[in-house]
């Protein structure tokens, strides 16, 4: 997927101080000024053609000025070799113009007897193509001679234009039971080399990415692989060079899921068992606390269709919660039995039980849009469509098949996938560390708009010594009672409502 930049115009105007350098150096105007507009023609990485057009004024060089060297080895790399078309003036076809491709600079003689800038004029209308060597970088600031009559060496004073810049793309596909497809809906996070977040974005239709106006630099470019599937690498390093669009693809899996989803009667079982201390799970606490999670951080905050049917704040027990909506008495509502099956359906999901592109009807929808379509039922505000709604949910988890029609065949297929805004992109190891006086902790979130961040520090037993607050990430080594703590190891925790990361800091006396 590269393709070369072609007619691609960048102007940059660089402009060029040239001073001269007497014995004795003095402050004073500058006596040449030369402007160089850059323009890129295209070119594959690591050979991308470049021209500079030159406008040279003379301020105040007397005898007139008869010649130049460019180059661009100040640093000692060759970066750039001569190559034709060369473009003159309209009446200096004399002038030559020679390459050095050894160390990337180039002659411009100007004719003894009739072509010379004189005190005062200028020259305008030459022009040098070359090819550049350096994919990570675009031609800048060159180093001049200059021959009057002697030479005179200067140097260069830039003004900074805009900068080349590339994109990054792909495209994401799926493949289960043998047939591949395009993966809509997918998010994908670019991220610097260092894994701080530079955009976000989603793929369309076609499965396809884009990413543009990037630096030349090496990005790293992640997925959230949506709920079922597995990815054949969630985080791929790629180099983006100069007019260039680096191609960066993946490829989802379905996972195997036997299709064994339970009952209503079954996830009642499993929660009671734990609530009450009645019965034997099959469900351990833990995996039970799990799916609840997958249930808040994949269907509540999904950003195409948030599926809320249940939203537990993480600090409350989800699991009382969870048995109070599973259990719904004679006096409960056909809205509350929708939400009811409704749940149960998520949880043979989230337990990998019943795959999201499970076939479920006899015309062909999947549990995806079960899902997307019984949420819309239960919270469009008409009760006399909730029976479709457990009807469809209740099918479904028994194992029977839905009939045609129930389930609208044009409802989006959205695969329920975990929001990466507020997820935590990066987590800073603290500096310094060990530190005697205090610290400073960095972060950086994914995604857009406010997320509340919550920063903890604990001693080594897990009591809280610190909770500097929202977003405040220095500690200076003094608990929340104003005492200076003592020398040793402590842990410290950023936590968002989807995400939490720890890090270690070393306090050492002072």
């Amino acid at each position: 997927m590269r393709e070369s930049a072609s007619a691609l115009h960048l102007v940059v105007p660089l402009l060029l101080g040239l001073f001269l350098v007497p014995a004795v150096a003095t402050a004073g105007p500058q006596p040449v000024n030369i402007v160089a507009n850059l323009e890129y023609l295209g070119g594959a990485p690591g050979s991308q053609i470049f021209r500079f057009d030159y406008t040279v004024e003379n301020v105040s060089v007397s005898p007139a000025l008869r010649g130049l060297v460019l180059f661009f080895d100040a640093d000692g790399l060759a970066r750039s070799d001569f190559q034709p078309p060369l473009a003159y003036p309209e009446g200096w076809d004399d002038t030559l113009v020679t390459g050095k491709a050894s160390d990337g600079s180039w002659n411009v003689h100007f004719d003894t007897y009739d072509n010379f800038v004189p005190m005062g004029g200028s020259l305008d209308g030459f022009s040098v193509t070359f090819v550049w060597n350096d994919p990570y970088s675009i031609p800048g600031s060159q180093g001049y001679e200059v021959w009057n009559g002697g030479a005179h060496e200067g140097g260069t004073t830039i003004i900074q234009g805009v900068s080349v810049q590339g994109c990054a793309e792909g495209t994401i596909v799926k493949t289960c039971g043998g047939e591949t497809i395009a993966a809509s809906d997918v998010v994908v996070d670019l991220y610097t080399i260092d894994n701080l977040l530079l955009a976000s974005t989603t793929t369309d239709g076609n499965g396809h990415f884009h990413f543009g106006g990037l630096s030349i630099d090496g990005h790293l470019a992640t997925i959230v692989t949506p709920m079922g599937y597995v990815a054949d690498q969630e985080t791929k390093q790629t180099s983006v060079f100069i007019g260039d669009c680096a191609a960066v693809d993946f490829e989802l899996t379905c996972l195997s899921v036997t299709r064994c989803q339970r009952t209503i009667g079954y996830w009642k079982h499993q929660v009671n068992c734990h609530v009450l201390g009645k019965g034997d799970p099959h469900e351990s606490l833990a995996d039970m606390s799990y799916y609840m999670e997958q249930i808040r951080i994949h269907f509540n905050q999904n950003v195409l269709n948030p599926v809320k049917l249940l939203q537990i704040d993480p600090t409350t027990d989800s699991l009382i919660a969870l048995r109070q909506l599973l259990t719904v008495n004679k006096e409960g509502t056909m809205n509350d039995r929708a939400r009811q099956q409704m749940l149960a359906l998520l949880l043979n999901v989230v337990s990998l039980k019943l795959s999201q592109s499970e076939i479920i009807s006899e015309d062909g929808a999947n549990v995806t849009q079960a899902i997307t379509y019984c949420d819309e039922l239960i919270t469009d505000g008409m009760s006399s469509n909730d029976e479709d709604a457990k009807t469809i949910a209740d099918l479904i988890n028994n194992g029977v098949i839905v009939p045609a029609g129930m389930i609208p065949l044009d409802t989006p297929v959205i695969w329920y996938e975990r929001d990466s805004r507020g997820s935590i992109a990066y987590l800073g190891k603290g500096y310094p560390n060990p530190f005697v006086t205090s610290a400073r902790i960095s972060f950086a979130l994914k995604g857009e708009g406010f997320v509340p961040v919550q920063l903890k520090v604990f001693d080594v037993t897990g009591r809280v010594v610190r909770t500097p607050g929202q977003h405040s990430v220095s500690w200076n080594g003094m608990s929340d009672r104003g005492e200076r703590v003592s020398s040793g190891v402590y842990f410290y925790e950023l936590r968002t409502p989807v995400d939490v990361a720890t890090g270690k800091l070393v306090v050492m006396k002072r």
